[in-house]
């Protein structure tokens, strides 16, 4: 039997949000944790050339992954309070699209293979396919665990899920598997899932298949579904242009800077964009108040993440030789580049979920389909120009210009005023720029600049603390925002509170 609770009502719902924002913030705050400690183990375990391998193989199963999704959660988290009707067509759907995109990975692999000069890709592009049909085994329960707004469960299993795959992943580097480690763990982990996401949310998929609900889903998530092709090979593009371009190596180090790069902007873009699509949904008979919830989560992401990613790029010279000596030198200016480009498509996250909500599908991928020959131009270019560089530099590009004019015309929609929107992409980078290059600056002075790991140290402390200072002085409101939602996060997130009085 189902442990769910009912969707929360419209007066509970900001409550909801907010409580799901809490949770999935902590389970970002964890990820964070084993995702950065994990990649310097890995670091140190593996070549650039594995990293370029595992990269590489994520090319064909990424895009794969897509056919699995085929937009099915989105057609149930629109029908909601009906969805205990449509469960049965969407898990046969989606199983039934599994085990195909696993054919279709294993035919590809060979082709794959050749293209980008490694043998070695065949094996691991199995090994992964394997897992695709077992993971759609928990999309029906996991759309229900949205819908309930239980982001308790889902940031829990989700931090559980993140640790097992990075100590396996170390441990199998460890004991000498090198790209093969990044795949083993992912079908053990895709049955752990299907398992317990079964026990918490069992879907009913006995009940008549509906073949008017079959066509209905086929045809409402067609849209969807092409556009989130077209997003994935623009996710991949970069990857796939250097693999025919460059050597594994060079490949390597930029799938290195890029996984370390984006890993502020995914978790907490991705997080925010979870628990606001059900909350977005429900709001769409009152369209001003949805565009206003959306610009509202959009400005608390844009500080947060803003801030995150630009300490990072100030961190990654010196950080990188401390740990790693000049082992990593060539991934320096890569972390640099893609940690300050990154940044500006967190809002997009959270438009582009506004957008689903609006069921303004066609739109979506009229974007997604403008924005495929501007990523593919520049990446192309930019490789033939410089290599990895030379691709770093166009993706940063294409993310501080692209996006921001998407979310400023999605926004406008909900008649947003433009300054309020310009102010996302604006005031956050200059606060953060000048904060964590005041940072960078006193790094450079006598004596800390002679070791790597005070310059460290300087930077994390006084970028840190001008920019919560620039905060309180420049933008008061946002300090307070921050301050009130998550000043009691941890307290919120451990163990069960105390209950307040009334």
């Amino acid at each position: 039997m189902s442990t769910l609770k009912a969707t929360p009502e419209k007066g509970g719902l900001g409550r909801a949000a907010t409580s799901g924002v809490t949770w999935l913030i902590a389970q970002s705050l964890s990820a964070r944790f084993f995702g950065f400690f994990s990649q310097l183990f890995l670091a140190a375990l593996l070549l650039p050339a594995d990293f370029g391998v595992i990269g590489l193989a994520n090319t064909v199963t990424s895009v794969a992954q897509v056919l699995v999704g085929f937009g099915v959660d989105d057609v149930l988290l629109q029908r909601q309070r009906a969805m205990r009707f449509w469960s049965a067509s969407a898990f046969w759907i989606s199983f039934a699209l599994g085990t195909t995109g696993m054919i279709a990975m294993i035919i590809a692999a060979p082709f794959a293979a050749r293209a980008y000069h490694s043998s070695s890709l065949v094996g691991l592009i199995i090994i992964l396919a394997v897992a695709m049909p077992i993971r759609t085994l928990a999309t029906v329960p996991q759309v229900a665990i949205r819908l309930a707004m239980d982001f308790r469960f889902l940031a829990a299993y989700n931090t559980f899920e993140i640790a097992a795959l990075q100590i396996s992943t170390i441990l199998l580097a460890w004991a000498g598997f090198g790209a093969y480690s990044f795949a083993i763990p992912v079908p053990v982990l895709a049955v752990i899932r299907a398992v317990l996401f079964w026990r918490k949310a069992p879907p009913k998929i006995l009940q008549r298949f509906r073949l008017a609900q079959v066509r209905y889903m086929f045809g409402s998530s067609t849209i969807v579904f092409t556009t989130r092709i077209i997003v994935e090979f623009i996710n991949q593009g970069d990857y796939m242009v250097l693999g025919i371009m460059a050597t594994h190596n060079v490949v390597g180090l930029y799938y290195f800077a890029f996984r370390f790069s984006v890993q502020p902007v995914r978790m907490l873009a991705g997080n925010f964009s979870n628990v606001l699509f059900p909350a977005l949904a429900q709001l769409r008979s009152t369209p001003e108040q949805q565009a206003d919830a959306a610009l509202r989560a959009s400005r608390l992401l844009s500080y947060l993440v803003v801030p995150f990613c630009f300490l990072q790029a100030a961190l990654a010279g010196p950080g990188l030789q401390f740990l790693f000596g000049h082992r990593w030198l060539g991934a320096i200016p890569l972390v640099q580049l893609l940690s300050i480009g990154l940044p500006f498509d967190a809002v997009s996250w959270i438009t582009g979920s506004l957008m689903s909500a609006r069921r303004e599908f066609r739109r979506s991928l009229f974007f997604a389909a403008v924005s495929a020959p501007l990523f593919f131009g520049g990446v192309v270019l930019g490789a033939k120009l410089d290599g990895a560089i030379g691709v770093a530099a166009a993706v940063v590009v294409y993310y501080a210009v692209y996006p921001p004019i998407c979310s400023i015309l999605i926004l406008r929609r909900g008649r947003i005023a433009i300054g309020k929107i310009l102010e996302l992409y604006v005031v956050p980078p200059l606060l953060s720029g000048a904060s964590m290059g005041a940072g960078y600056g006193l790094s450079l002075l006598e004596p800390v600049s002679h070791s790597n790991f005070l310059r460290c140290v300087v930077i994390g402390i006084v970028g840190s603390a001008v920019y919560v200072g620039c905060l309180y002085v420049f933008r008061p409101d946002v300090y307070r925002d921050l301050y009130h939602r998550f000043s009691g996060m941890f307290r919120r997130v451990g163990w069960r509170s105390r209950p307040r009085p009334a």
